[in-house]
């Protein structure tokens, strides 16, 4: 049974797209070997075997993961209820450094829980549980934010240390893209920071005695912090970010070809409603009810709404109205400055290559390897949540913003009943059959299209007259926080598909295949298929069954857990030189001739290929029930495997003479062969691909080891940035009397001024 609803963090786990078929096995995976007592840093069970830890996404060396296998590990806890608590916690981590954010810049309490709450349940947001390092990414945010702003008003070297923590710890989380967008927003914020110093400067000028009570950090001293940070961040990150940098340099985010799925994930300009109105655009799952599907070039693969309550976009929207432009005022201008151009560039940003924003992007250093457009959005969300901070305490305290926020509320929802009336009245069904079939939620379901629009359509209506009811009689605002919290809960709980535990449980073809086999069945699936009834049928457990069959027919990463190699698995940073290879058996299994495809895969060690039942190929032929099939490989290529483990395996060979000893898994730098003597002997790559060894006539026993080099530094600089961090935050923390002596004086000299313009004028 599928289940939508915040609460329920622990007892599910997700139950769409990557959350449910690759991080929750990637994780379960990383529990096993942690409780066998190695570490994860081979994967040889996808595409003849691959860098794990290396890979970002994998995020082994984020502190949080550690601590949750470990505390998975010793207490002999289920790994994936430890995983849905790694993201439950993480969506409560961004509410409350969200939360910190707000209160840093001078919003109230009310008003920062309403930015907390709005930004952690946002489609943006919330969705991305199905992502979980982006969700970490989201997370950290707020944070990074919050201490390059410090950085640059008090120019302290605390507050550099902090900025490039909190960016180390997106980088190990998964999420380096989330890091370099938090330095692009920082570098917005010294850009403004030094605008606004100078307008201060100006307003002080005559006033020596006040001069050094400038808010804002010079020009040099950003560009010292902003080193500071760099160096902190690639020492304590060094043991993820040289590891990655070699996977991604060898892998086919370095091709052209990569450069055309940014279209797969920008968003089109149409979309922004859903900012609005949730309803705007459809519900993806679990049944068909898109009808944006029917225009062109729709995305909803990143995230399927946008909807982050329509209340705090409308302050949002409200708050950039000006305001007297005084000393005391200067600060929060600059916030809303801020604000405004952050989200006019992530917004455009996200557009991806319909607008100019996103290919400027690609231009600085590394950010083409990147292929999210629509994760700016998540920037843009934040931007968004803070705005409607700084309108939510407006609205407490200027009589002029509560009207016109409360006009527009009138003039919000008499739209909304005149949708509703075109809803019951004039949209006709015959309009619907336009909308295309989904392969995985069938077709269109017109009924739920419209129950959906009218309930939404009601909702909004009636919560826009609770709020302008609200705010005329200048009721407390926690009934306003009680609002958004209702309008949130109603409208994006669907995005929340989460499938209880026991319905991933299923058995595999393979179970006796696999129970004492030192070397791994390695298999052929078909690229992505659903069974027929799928894309003709509608159904509202669809993403229960869509699990299972996922499962039954092997998808990746479902195999990883019950150690299934695949040869072909689509995913983060593959390398470009076994991607060639798995472009031409795609090529083949189309347009090649009979038996060419089957002897490519025997050459790669394949024993089975899973497949629809009407594929026909020149192999041993299994029937199996639901419209799959699999077919045995004649002659695959096999090695006699002593010991088979991630990291390391052994071989006995026997020679007539000397010869290339070529073992079927994926050649990589940190790959080392040793023979029973104990004699180290050079690995090469042969045959594209694989690794081999020369080796002289007679018997041998050989092991190979991973044992990568760069890993190797990069853990110890890790660990003396690690080092070098505490001792920083040690010898340069503020003394805290010292602190509030100065912000005595500051405001008793602020008093002053104020004083002394009013006597000018």
């Amino acid at each position: 049974m599928q289940r939508s609803f915040f609460l329920f963090f622990f007892s599910g786990i997700p139950g769409f797209r990557d959350g449910a078929h690759f991080y929750a096995p990637l994780f379960q995976y990383l529990y096993d070997e942690v409780s066998a007592g190695r570490l994860p840093l081979w994967n040889p069970y996808e595409n003849l075997g691959q860098p794990l830890a290396a890979n970002p996404t994998t995020a082994f060396f984020y502190p949080v993961t550690l601590f949750t296998l470990g505390i998975a590990v010793l207490f002999q806890i289920d790994p994936l209820a430890m995983y849905a608590g790694y993201a439950a916690g993480h969506f409560l981590l961004a509410m409350f450094l969200c939360y910190r954010l707000a209160r840093c810049w001078g919003c109230s309490r009310e008003a920062s829980a309403l930015a907390a709450l709005c930004y952690a349940f946002s489609g943006n947001v919330l969705f991305q549980w199905n992502n979980v390092p982006f969700l970490v990414g989201a997370a950290w945010l707020p944070e990074a934010i919050r201490q390059a702003d410090r950085m640059i008003e008090r120019g302290k070297i605390r507050y550099a240390v902090g900025f490039g923590v909190v960016l180390a710890l997106m980088i190990l989380g998964g999420d380096p893209q989330a890091a370099y967008n938090a330095i692009l927003c920082a570098a917005i914020q010294g850009i403004v920071a030094c605008r606004k110093g100078k307008e201060t400067r100006k307003l002080r000028q005559g006033r020596n005695r006040f001069s050094f009570l400038c808010l804002f950090s010079t020009v040099r001293v950003q560009l010292l912090l902003f080193l500071l940070s760099g160096a902190i961040v690639f020492f304590l990150a060094a043991i993820q970010i040289l590891p990655a940098w070699e996977l991604g340099m060898c892998s086919d985010r370095t091709l052209a070809t990569h450069r055309q799925t940014v279209y797969s994930f920008s968003v089109p300009l149409w979309r922004f409603a859903e900012f609005f109105w949730s309803g705007a655009g459809g519900w993806q799952f679990p049944e068909n009810a898109r009808w944006f599907s029917a225009l062109p070039h729709d995305n909803e693969i990143w995230v399927p709404s946008f909807y982050m309550g329509f209340f705090p976009a409308l302050l949002a929207v409200f708050s950039f109205s000006r305001r007297q432009n005084d000393i005391d005022n200067i600060r929060f201008n600059n916030h809303l400055l801020i604000l405004f151009i952050v989200f006019l560039i992530f917004a455009l940003g996200s557009l991806g290559n319909w607008f100019i924003v996103y290919p400027i992007l690609t231009y600085l250093p590394g950010y083409g390897m990147f292929r999210y457009p629509a994760k700016l959005l998540v920037v843009a969300t934040l931007m968004i949540a803070l705005s409607a901070a700084f309108g939510f305490d407006r609205l407490q305290r200027e009589t002029l913003f509560r009207q016109r926020i409360e006009t527009a509320l009138r003039f919000y929802s008499i739209p909304i009943l005149f949708v509703l009336m075109i809803v019951l009245f004039r949209i006709d069904l015959d309009i619907f059959p336009a909308i295309p079939n989904c392969p995985l939620f069938g077709t269109f379901n017109a009924e739920t299209a419209r129950t959906g629009l009218l309930f939404t359509a009601i909702s909004v209506a009636v919560l826009s007259l609770m709020i302008c009811l609200t705010i005329h009689w200048k009721s407390s605002p926690y009934f306003l926080l009680f609002f958004v919290a209702i309008d949130l809960a109603t409208a994006n709980a669907w995005m929340f598909a989460a499938v209880p535990k026991r319905d991933r449980n299923t058995a595999t073809f393979f179970d006796n295949e696999i129970a004492g086999k030192k070397i791994p069945i390695r298999l052929y699936r078909f690229p992505v298929w659903y069974p027929a009834e799928f894309e003709t049928s509608s159904s509202k457990q669809r993403l229960t069954e869509a699990i299972h069959w996922d499962k039954e027919s092997f998808f990746p990463k479902y195999t990883l857990p019950q150690r299934i190699g695949v040869a072909d698995v689509r995913g983060t940073l593959t390398p470009k030189d076994y991607n060639a290879v798995a472009g031409k058996l795609r090529s083949e299994w189309k347009y090649g001739e009979s038996g060419v495809f089957e002897r490519h895969l025997a050459r790669l060690g394949v024993q089975y290929v899973v497949a629809p039942s009407q594929i026909q190929l020149d192999a041993e032929r299994i029937d199996w029930a639901n419209n799959k099939s699999i077919w045995k490989i004649r002659n695959p290529m096999k090695r006699s495997y002593v010991l088979f483990e991630p990291n390391r395996l052994a071989i006995d060979v026997s020679l007539q003479e000397p010869e290339t000893v070529v073992v079927p898994e994926q050649y990589w730098s940190g790959w080392r062969a040793f023979l029973e003597n104990g004699n180290e002997i050079p690995v090469k790559r042969v045959e594209e691909v694989f690794r081999g060894v020369e080796l002289p006539a007679g018997n041998h026993r050989l092991t190979m080891i991973y044992d990568p080099p760069l890993l190797k530094l990069g853990a110890i600089l890790s660990l003396a940035g690690t080092i070098a961090t505490l001792l920083i935050l040690i010898f340069f923390r503020e003394d805290v009397d010292g602190e509030k002596t100065r912000l005595r004086l500051l405001r008793k000299v602020r008093q002053e001024l104020r004083q002394s313009l009013h006597n000018d004028d």
